[in-house]
């Protein structure tokens, strides 16, 4: 009868013990995920210093089946997301992709302009307009979420971005091209003044000199330059009532890719990148 007791005493104190653990290690794993969700709960929108931003475009492709997005340096994030939008006909599409981790630099991703089945076959958005584009950042001495929010058209849908700051009128010569003007959120090389608005960009398919004129209105401009691939170069400019008016006749530089091509089941396609600016205004 002894021996039994004790047996009865030690399994009460093995489940007792047992209990504990597992109470002591849900606690453990809940605290860990609250923390986890805790840390980016906070919403930052375009309040991240311009010297922080990665520099972030849109590059249409010859076929007009795709676009490249490229970012560089966002491999100081510990890790992002991209939400892209954007309107096809009076239809809203879009994209998600969570960049891969370590986050290489350039990062350089081919989005489809429609959808793909799993059997490989593809159907493509016609009649681009604009649309938004969306970065989540999240660093590692940060417990926020920053999120870098800008807009992009398609030129020959729509020649101005959505917020009516910027207006590209492309040249006849210029008119059927396929170009994309976007905010680029940051820059390829640092400047040393005060940047009003935000970094203008127009990609390109080819090497051909973009023409055209660029409207923006902001007032308080002192100057204006446009990035060549290598330095920023003086851009000259009339102002009249707070509107800038620039001739721009300007060849893009170019950058190296590779990407992967989903509606090409996934075959590498080697290719240059052609980009006008930043155009950047300063303070």
């Amino acid at each position: 009868m002894k021996t039994k007791s004790l047996i009865a005493i030690i399994f009460s104190i093995l489940v007792l013990v047992v209990a504990l653990f597992l109470i002591l290690n849900k606690s453990k794993k809940a605290t860990e995920t609250s923390s986890e969700i805790a840390v980016g709960t906070k919403l930052l929108v375009n309040e991240l210093p311009l010297s922080e931003r990665p520099f972030t475009v849109l590059v249409p492709h010859s076929t007009n089946k795709l676009f490249t997005f490229v970012t560089i340096n966002a491999n100081k994030a510990l890790a992002a997301t991209l939400d892209i939008e954007y309107l096809s006909g009076d239809l809203l599409k879009g994209a998600r992709a969570t960049l891969e981790t370590p986050i290489s630099n350039p990062y350089i991703k081919a989005i489809i302009l429609g959808s793909c089945s799993t059997g490989g076959k593809c159907s493509f958005d016609k009649d681009l307009k604009s649309g938004a584009l969306k970065l989540k950042l999240n660093f590692a001495d940060q417990k926020v979420t920053h999120v870098l929010k800008g807009d992009f058209v398609f030129i020959t849908g729509q020649n101005n971005l959505p917020d009516g700051k910027v207006i590209f009128t492309p040249s006849k010569a210029t008119t059927n091209e396929n170009l994309i003007l976007l905010n680029s959120f940051g820059l390829p090389k640092a400047v040393n003044k005060e940047i009003l608005l935000y970094p203008i960009v127009i990609s390109s398919v080819g090497d051909k000199s973009i023409v055209g004129s660029l409207s923006i209105n902001q007032a308080g401009v002192t100057g204006v330059e446009i990035y060549d691939g290598q330095n920023y170069q003086p851009l000259k400019y009339a102002e009249k009532e707070g509107v800038l008016t620039i001739a721009i006749n300007n060849k893009p530089w170019s950058m190296k890719a590779e990407i992967t091509r989903d509606d090409e089941k996934g075959s590498k396609e080697s290719l240059n990148l052609y980009l006008l600016g930043p155009i950047v205004l300063y303070k």
